[in-house]
């Protein structure tokens, strides 16, 4: 049975929406008082919210002085590529080469980004993306590997989400979902997995643009109100 949702999910996911969709930049400080009356909670979830943002790399606890999102870690978004890159080619040769998978599910949700796209609300089409990698490792027996990639990824979401609107992204990304569909469809798994790779890869080579793009991602605060420079991709 799934496990049930408490606050402290709830309080985590949308501090981690917050920080992957760059409305917190890194620096920013994470006051407990404020974010306990924001959510109406106590100060026990949310700490335990921040623990859970500490381990996935997003939030950085300075004792004795604060706690504040951390900076874009370059070295932890080719982690979560790895990840990907290994990981979920093989779900795809699984599905492949398995028994028949009713690939509607997919489908479905290519359609509703087609429906996005179309209505320009692009803020909804990422959570989408990964609803449709998710069912790819599902529809493989798979679901809980992706939920250790979900936990490693916040870093390259980050890159995700400040990719997304450069001019034809979305729609690129849309025909190559709908191309790893067509080579499940024919159980080619050859073609599955060299267009899922070139799907995947997009994130990794748009961070090497960040740098000169928006540095102050890069950058934190130290303990004595100076920036530091941490994790730089080159």
């Amino acid at each position: 049975m799934a496990r049930r949702r408490t606050l402290t999910d709830e309080i985590y996911d949308e501090l981690r929406r917050q920080i992957v969709d760059v409305e917190l930049l890194p620096g920013t400080v994470l006051p407990e008082k404020s974010i306990c009356e924001q959510f109406g909670v106590s100060r026990t979830p949310l700490r335990e919210a921040i623990l859970l943002l500490v381990q996935s790399g997003l939030v950085v606890v300075a004792p004795q002085f604060a706690t504040f999102v951390a900076p874009l870690d370059p070295a932890a978004v080719r982690e979560a590529h790895f990840l990907r890159n290994n990981l979920e080619p093989a779900a795809l040769r699984l599905l492949c080469s398995g028994p028949f998978i009713d690939l509607s599910s997919l489908r479905a949700v290519v359609l509703e980004q087609r429906l996005l796209l179309a209505r320009e609300e692009f803020s909804a089409f990422l959570p989408l993306d990964d609803q449709f990698h998710r069912l790819i490792f599902e529809l493989a027996g798979l679901s809980g590997v992706w939920s250790i990639i979900h936990t490693k990824k916040a870093h390259l979401d980050r890159v995700r989400h400040l990719q997304a609107p450069q001019k034809g992204k979305i729609p690129l990304l849309i025909e190559q979902h709908e191309a790893i569909l067509d080579a499940l469809e024919r159980r080619d798994a050859e073609a599955a997995e060299a267009m899922l790779r070139t799907h995947i890869s997009g994130a990794i080579a748009y961070m090497s643009q960040l740098e000169e793009l928006r540095p102050e991602l890069f950058r934190i605060p130290d303990g004595r109100g100076r920036v530091s420079i941490r994790n730089s991709p080159k």
